[in-house]
């Protein structure tokens, strides 16, 4: 169910950088988009697993129009290419909706993590009008999880031993994060 009189299947312009919808992409940036998916700096942080043929990549960019409940996007600025902040299993009734978010490992700059998590803040908040913004995180990423920490977000419980990490053979938890509007608004 979209909330009604709301599309977010467009180009935004928020605090100097463009969210392009994967909708929206042209070949060059689903390649980039799936090089940086793929990169072992963050394939290695996906819960399933970073191996995906750049077959099967398309074919999910060629699905994105009609996806109403996963809202995906290419972050830019004058330098080019940030990384991609998502807002995946939008619930309007309950206005939330679970955060995705990967930087380009390519960019070297400090501050950029910091930097996503604040546009997809901004997006879920001020454009979506969302109420809470939930994530998932390997209990592992640490860093990750300090950057969560920064922007507001709060634990909320952990999934014990719900990741496989077949490089290591082990079970890791799976960290429950969110932030709320108001806290956000009020940090």
């Amino acid at each position: 169910m979209a909330q009604p009189g709301l599309d977010l299947q467009h180009v935004f312009e928020l605090a100097g950088v463009s969210l392009l919808p994967f909708a929206m992409l042209d070949e060059q940036q689903v390649v980039a988009v799936w090089q940086m998916r793929t990169h072992p700096e963050i394939a290695r942080w996906m819960n399933t697993g970073g191996d995906i043929s750049l077959e099967t990549h398309r074919a999910f960019m060629a699905r994105q129009h009609q996806d109403t409940r996963n809202l995906n996007y290419l972050c830019l600025d004058a330098q080019g290419i940030l990384g991609v902040i998502a807002l995946h299993r939008l619930d309007w009734q309950n206005r939330l909706a679970w955060l995705g978010i990967y930087r380009n490992p390519s960019r070297p700059d400090k501050g950029l993590g910091a930097r996503l998590l604040a546009t997809v803040n901004h997006l879920a908040f001020e454009v979506a009008r969302l109420h809470t913004l939930k994530l998932e995180v390997a209990a592992d990423n640490e860093r990750a999880i300090q950057a969560y920490l920064r922007a507001g977000f709060r634990h909320e419980g952990v999934w014990r031993e719900a990741v496989y990490r077949p490089h290591t053979t082990n079970y890791v938890d799976l960290v429950l994060m969110g932030i709320t509007e108001q806290e956000w608004r009020h940090p």
